[in-house]
């Protein structure tokens, strides 16, 4: 608190453990001894805004420099997890300095890429950036020599007091502990040094600044003392997050070389619903069975990666977490033409869906009336013939249109799906009260055994038909034609491009899908542009875009694990 006076005596004594009580010791004046200006009673968010700030400024410095080329292919020594307390509930690092494969990975990936610059254009930008990232804290730029191959951080949330840490990896000691001395003296504020177990700490007597101190080659700037305290206990054998079985579990299903990862412990956060007035309607039940998540971006030989796990207990699991579990392949790729520029894919929707319906019918009389009339949910409701999966197709257009592209829902009974869309689309239309859209304007035609409604007007570009599994929804009749097509084994299907296949092998899965073919889809603004707007898009900006081949992410789960991966390919 701001009115907290410092001890007069420094403690030699190793603090107790994170979450043990301190005992309180007495104090004689003069042995901590305030540095800098007079004391302030600013709120707590400066500080934290402050040290965050650095943090991200020394982030970007590696982030940048990485994808510029100009680390050494050594790789540094891990030095930032060790010293973070066990039970930290959020934990950030980054690589600084990774591994060598990593940076011939970047090198590889920057190269293709010449909007990005040179090394000596990416450093005066760099420097630019870090300039203002640090406006306020009393350093520059030239201030951040030191900074050593890694950079991290932790949170660990007590209530409504959360205890931060923020770690650099010093190069310097000497050249780290000059530049915390122009922030300390920059702050305005005064601190009083101590010693705790042979590390200088050096904290606010106001609460508006963080404590600062250099722990075994780590520059620490923290929340307060007894954070600083946390880390060098942790530093000194106390156990760290490493052994936290929660962190291990869910980073055991990340790859282990990487550019930085972020981890967080679900269920510490949802543990705050009960702090939330009036809860958290209904999210905490949803989140109750996830333990801890993670994610990690690394660079691969075909493109940039970033891995997504969760990790889940499988006893708290609801049913609708439970429809969604699998690997795939989602039973729509198989009726998704091969020459789609987009595709996203889903599992799992359908018990959700009808869920939510049931949900709303309970509101009253008139929502559950409205619901029965419809049919939607009961014994013989649409919703309980849909599986769950759904998909979305963009692709090349017929006619007028320079796109087209299909709505696909998964069916297990096509007959009792057509039943419903004859009864009640037409009384939906009459009731819509847009004349454009009334029955009358739609048309059906017959295709292989299969009815088709289409919009008879310009104004009315939809068709749709119940194929064989699914439920398609087109802008045209030729959209669900070709779904046909595909149902009965006649056409290709995206799954049988090599494209998507080359795309989607490193994916955990391909039960929830997203796929961007990236060339595809500039060759098709290539062909509807005029020659001059399509190089006027490629000036701003547009090339960048063309050494990407595909945008790919996936996803596979288990009881007790899911699993996720978003490629950018560049090969």
């Amino acid at each position: 608190m701001s009115d907290q006076q410092p001890p007069e005596e420094p403690s030699d004594r190793l603090p107790p453990a994170p979450g043990e009580r301190a005992e309180p010791t007495s104090a004689a004046s003069g042995s901590m001894q305030p540095v800098g200006g007079a004391a302030t009673t600013k709120a707590r968010s400066k500080g934290l805004t402050i040290a965050l700030l650095v943090g991200a400024a020394v982030l970007l410095l590696g982030v940048v420099a990485a994808a510029a080329g100009y680390l050494s292919l050594r790789g540094a020594p891990e030095a930032v997890l060790d010293k973070v307390p066990s039970g930290a509930d959020a934990v950030v690092v980054a690589h600084l300095d990774p591994a060598a494969s990593q940076k011939m990975n970047l090198f590889r990936m920057a190269s293709k890429f010449p909007d990005l610059g040179s090394e000596e254009e990416l450093k005066q930008k760099l420097n630019g950036f870090l300039d203002d990232a640090l406006s306020g804290s009393g350093l520059t730029h030239d201030d951040l020599g030191w900074v050593g191959g890694e950079l991290g951080g932790y949170v660990t949330i007590d209530g409504a007091a959360p205890e931060y840490a923020v770690l650099i990896a010093s190069d310097d000691d000497d050249a780290a502990s000059a530049a915390l001395q122009r922030f300390r003296d920059a702050s305005g504020a005064s601190y009083a040094e101590s010693t705790v177990d042979g590390v200088t700490v050096w904290s606010p007597v106001s609460d508006d600044q963080p404590a600062t101190a250099i722990v075994d080659g780590t520059v620490v700037l923290a929340s307060d003392s007894d954070a600083v305290q946390a880390v060098i206990q942790t530093d000194h054998g106390a156990s760290s997050v490493q052994d936290d079985q929660t962190f291990q579990g869910v980073m055991d299903q990340l790859p282990d070389d990487n550019l930085g990862f972020a981890y967080v412990n679900v269920h510490a956060l949802t543990s705050l619903a009960s702090l939330v007035p009036g809860g958290m309607g209904g999210l905490d039940t949803q989140l109750a069975a996830y333990q801890g998540a993670a994610y990690s971006i690394s660079a691969e030989s075909d493109g940039l990666a970033l891995d997504g796990a969760v990790t889940t207990d499988p006893t708290k699991l609801t049913d609708a977490q439970r429809e969604a579990l699998g690997s795939g392949p989602n039973p729509l790729l198989a009726i998704t033409p091969a020459d789609a520029y987009a595709v996203v894919a889903s599992s799992g929707v359908g018990k959700a869906l009808e869920d939510s319906v049931t949900q709303f019918a309970q509101l009253g009389p008139g929502p559950a009336r409205t619901i029965e009339r419809l049919g939607l949910i009961g014994p013989d409701g649409v919703l309980g013939h849909l599986t769950g999966d759904v998909g979305v197709q963009v692709g090349p257009g017929s006619g007028l249109l320079p796109v087209g592209g299909t709505v696909m829902l998964g069916v297990d009974d096509a007959g009792a799906v057509q039943l419903w869309l004859d009864d009640h689309v037409p009384l939906l239309l009459k009731q819509s009260g847009l004349p454009q859209i009334a029955g009358q304007t739609f048309k059906t035609e017959d295709y292989q055994g299969i009815k088709i409604t289409y919009g008879a007007l310009p104004t009315t570009p939809v068709a749709w038909g119940v194929v064989n599994g699914a439920l398609v929804v087109g802008l045209s009749p030729n959209a669900v034609e070709q779904a046909v097509d595909l149902s009965n084994g006649t056409g290709s299907s995206i799954t049988s491009d090599a494209d998507f296949a080359s795309a989607v092998d490193g994916l955990p899965g391909t039960q929830t899908l997203l796929y961007v073919d990236v060339r595809g889809v500039l060759s098709a603004v290539q062909g509807f542009l005029p020659g001059d707007q399509y190089q006027a898009f490629l000036d701003e900006g547009g090339k960048n875009l063309q050494p990407i081949k595909a945008v790919v992410a996936g996803g596979a789960g288990t009881e007790t694990a899911s699993t996720y991966r978003v490629l950018v390919e560049i090969p």
